[in-house]
């Protein structure tokens, strides 16, 4: 019976083709998974490329030609000395992820460059920014705070940037995608009934009166 199974997947294309190719050291270059012209797998990764040096370079995970992977990163991309580059989660071909950043970029010697949460290809973090980047020093560069793909922020400036040696460069407020002066915010936090109001509205005055 099984062997028949296995005849009617072949006959009705299945079951995923395999294509591999190799460098002419031997080692292998790369390997992909094929169903019907999709990249498609269902117990590893559809796509895998190495450097000549046998150091991975790249893979995939794909069903039915989309990015999707439960347990972990469905694409990601190494430097030739093994650091990882990047990566990135994605379910169902959206990119998505609960416990941590879906997106994340690394320079060839480990120090983080840039990542962004995102929960069914939006932007959203409610604990902290869905978006940081920093200088090749370490220093931050960059931070944006969204919800829901909007950009808002009700304890501090939803945009932030700073300059290579840490000063603040700039920063904007704003709510549900609205920009208002810092005075506006406040006024509009007491709007809305923000519990972070009373704080924020002490903190203007601390720095408008120089109290």
């Amino acid at each position: 019976m099984k062997t028949y199974e296995n005849f009617l997947k072949k006959l009705f294309n299945k079951e995923p083709k395999v294509e591999i190719e190799y460098y002419d050291n031997g080692q292998k270059e790369s390997e992909l998974w094929r169903l019907n012209k999709n990249y498609h797998r269902e117990d590893g990764p559809s796509y895998q490329s190495w450097y000549e040096n046998g150091q991975k370079e790249h893979e995939g995970w794909h069903l039915n030609g989309k990015y999707h992977r439960k347990d972990g990163p469905s694409c990601q991309w190494w430097h030739e000395n093994g650091q990882k580059e990047h990566e990135g989660w994605w379910l169902n071909g959206k990119s998505h992820r609960e416990d941590g950043p879906a997106y994340q970029v690394w320079n060839k010697d480990g120090q983080k460059k840039s990542e962004k949460w995102i929960l069914n290809d939006k932007q959203h973090r409610e604990d902290g920014p869905s978006y940081q980047s920093w200088y090749e020093n370490g220093q931050k560069k960059y931070e944006v705070w969204h919800l829901n793909d909007k950009q808002h922020r009700e304890d501090g400036p939803a945009y932030q940037e700073w300059s290579e040696n840490g000063q603040k460069m700039f920063e904007e407020w704003c709510l549900n995608d609205k920009f208002y002066s810092r005075e506006e915010w406040v006024n509009e936090l007491k709007k809305i009934g923000s519990h972070h109001y009373e704080e924020q509205k002490m903190l203007l005055d601390v720095e408008k009166y120089n109290l």
